[in-house]
C-alpha cells in the first residue's frame, strides 16, 4: 500500500467547488482502474500555511508512478493558482478505528 498526500498552499485562489465536483470524480474515473483504492479531502482552518490536503490510497508506488503522467494533473489550473506539492510514501503502518 502506498500514500499520495497532495497539499495547496493557502493564499491562493481554489476553487473548492470544482475541486470536489469535477476534478475528484476525474481522479477516481480515471486512476481507480490504475491502483487507486481511495482517498481523502481535508480542508484546513483558514490561517494556516496549506488550505486543501487530498490523501490518495494507492496499491503500490508503482502504479502512483505509472498513473501520474496523464489528464489528471493537467487539471490543476482548472481550479487553484497554488503550486501543488505531493508526497509519496509506502504505508508501514495503518489502523482504523
Amino acid at each position: 500500500m502506498a500514500t499520495v498526500t497532495v497539499i495547496y498552499p493557502s493564499g491562493h485562489k481554489f476553487d473548492l467547488d470544482y475541486y470536489l465536483n469535477t476534478h475528484m470524480p476525474l481522479v477516481a474515473k480515471t486512476w481507480g482502474s490504475e491502483g487507486l483504492s481511495g482517498y481523502e479531502i481535508v480542508q484546513f482552518t483558514e490561517g494556516g500555511a496549506f488550505q486543501i490536503q487530498a490523501t490518495l490510497k494507492w496499491k503500490s508506488l508503482e502504479a502512483w508512478n505509472k498513473a501520474a503522467k496523464d489528464v489528471v494533473l493537467g487539471d490543476i489550473p482548472n481550479f487553484t493558482t497554488a503550486p501543488a506539492t505531493l508526497l509519496t510514501g509506502e504505508s508501514k503502518q495503518s489502523l482504523t478505528l
